[in-house]
């Protein structure tokens, strides 16, 4: 969750605000958002949220965030546009003021003196900041690589790590995702080039997945849908409402393209046929994910549709992606994707990269940022190659503080962080426990015994009855159900009268007599949930 906050004694801002999407352990929750609890004894000294970029974590708990905090925000043209979008959606209580400011321009906020630097990435309008203090330059940089020859023309601002690191920078902050990787990132150009290689040869429909904000690359295959005279039809909601934000934005032209609905395309030869599509990690209702199960109306996947996949596999993705791959190759298709034809490239730093920005801003002090424990230590380790002593190096974790003063960096112990779920429109009710019990009901499943009793006699007015759910098929296990529910019967007829009335005792009993009998029939643990009735 990328979320950080810069505080001295009297003013504080945030930089970026962003979510995480569930994983197989957070059963059922939709969104997961920063924890903003120590934000609240300090809400009378915030100035305003910063946001470096639109990719959704960096921007996407903003909605959130702006309900409990309503103070000015601060962006790029192309992220703004996507703010004021998500507001649009989720009104906060009260509307804050937006600010957009151009990537290399000051940040207008009250009490800093904040710049902003112009970098590359794979979204329009990315955005380091520097922010000037007694003591030297504070440099951020989070998610940016170099590009040498991006699409839309607009280098990173080398030139300005370079007068940071003249003038003098105590602290710089920097990007780990891709620490590991040696070299240098391919451009956007090679990219281009390399699928239009593969689209000049192929003859066929030809399927593009990718990720929705990267607009330069949309900009770059709708302008080789014009040269290889293809139509050119978008797929996905996301993917169409960031289009329509930058087109507004001026950001992205389509002239000389031929748009057409996707429903329209049977109405053309396939190889006059471009479709981009979102579903680059297999979401479930994709468009492309529709595509390889054929329960895509406008069109089947065919023997000679070629389907690209120029995007990455986000780790704890690939059996989606994979099984997507697959059902799209059953049906004919031919699939290309990045590790083996490199149609796609990081929008993060290799090494080479991340050396020389390092050796521009020339840092004092330096906190890898961005990225696993193992990542923010290895970049700590190039570092430190790179001519800084380790001393000078700080790895925090999440709540960490670091305190500056006087030019002095220490460490200042942790405030409180976590991670808040969404689940539909609760924010915050379900904690650990509630996911404990959710996987513990997906893995065991889980049983309801009824009792009936009347509760002056203890009379047992009924046998118990057992409904099982994930535990096994009831069908097929009518003696395992007869014997459990036998089990129930014969510990209520083993007990007096006086326990019987004794409901909260019952329930008890109940649950540790079925917990024993399925431990000792199947070697199971389920949720047993007793239900007693009194009559």
């Amino acid at each position: 969750l990328n979320c950080m906050l810069y505080e001295t004694d009297d003013a504080a801002f945030v930089v970026d605000c962003g979510s995480m999407f569930p994983d197989s352990e957070t059963l059922g929750v939709d969104l997961i958002i920063p924890d903003f609890s120590y934000l609240h004894e300090i809400k009378h000294k915030l100035k305003g949220l910063v946001l470096t970029h639109g990719h959704e974590d960096h921007i996407g708990a903003t909605p959130f965030f702006l309900k409990e905090f309503p103070i000015p925000v601060y962006g790029t043209p192309f992220t703004m546009g996507l703010i004021e979008k998500k507001l649009d959606e989720y009104k906060p209580p009260k509307m804050p003021k937006l600010f957009t400011f151009k990537p290399g321009d000051k940040v207008p906020i009250d009490g800093f003196e904040l710049d902003s630097i112009v970098v590359n990435h794979s979204i329009l309008d990315p955005s380091g900041l520097a922010l000037k203090t007694k003591g030297g330059w504070i440099v951020h940089l989070t998610d940016w690589k170099i590009d040498k020859t991006p699409l839309d023309g607009q280098m990173i601002d080398l030139k300005k790590f370079s007068k940071l690191g003249h003038d003098g920078v105590l602290m710089y902050l920097c990007d780990s995702t891709n620490v590991t990787q040696t070299g240098a990132t391919l451009s956007e150009k090679e990219v281009a080039k390399r699928i239009k290689k593969i689209c000049l040869k192929h003859k066929g429909r030809i399927i593009i997945t990718m990720f929705s904000s990267h607009v330069q690359r949309i900009q770059s295959l709708a302008t080789l849908a014009k040269e290889t005279g293809r139509v050119l039809a978008l797929c996905g909601r996301s993917m169409k409402e960031n289009i329509n934000i930058a087109r507004l934005l001026g950001a992205l032209s389509f002239e000389g393209v031929k748009l057409v609905d996707v429903e329209d395309t049977k109405n053309y030869d396939p190889d006059k046929v471009m479709v981009l599509v979102t579903g680059t990690q297999g979401e479930p209702r994709s468009a492309l994910t529709r595509m390889a199960f054929n329960e895509f109306k406008p069109f089947k996947i065919a023997s000679g549709d070629l389907v690209l996949f120029s995007s990455r596999m986000i780790p704890g993705n690939e059996k989606n992606i994979f099984n997507v791959i697959n059902n799209l190759s059953r049906h004919g298709a031919k699939v290309m994707y990045e590790s083996v034809h490199e149609i796609h490239t990081s929008g993060h730093a290799h090494q080479d990269e991340l050396k020389e920005v390092f050796k521009r801003v020339k840092p004092k002090h330096f906190i890898p940022i961005h990225g696993s424990y193992y990542h923010l230590k290895r970049h700590s380790e190039l570092a430190e190659d790179w001519g800084l002593k380790s001393k000078n190096t700080f790895i925090i974790e999440n709540g960490e503080s670091i305190l500056i003063e006087n030019q002095k960096v220490t460490r200042d112990g942790a405030i409180s962080t976590g991670r808040v779920f969404v689940d539909g429109s609760g924010i915050g009710d379900v904690d650990e426990p509630v996911l404990r019990d959710r996987r513990h009901l997906a893995s065991t499943g889980f049983v309801t015994c009824v009792v009936m009793i009347n509760r002056r006699s203890g009379e047992i007015l009924r046998e118990p009855d057992l409904i099982t759910r994930g535990l096994f098929n009831e069908t097929e296990n009518t003696d395992m159900i007869k014997r459990a529910k036998g089990a129930v019967k014969d510990f209520l007829e083993s007990v007096n009268w006086e326990t019987r009335t004794d409901m909260a005792e019952i329930k008890d009993e109940v649950r540790l007599t079925l917990q024993r009998f399925f431990r000792r029939e199947l070697e199971r643990k389920p949720i047993v949930i007793p239900v007693v009735l009194e009559v």
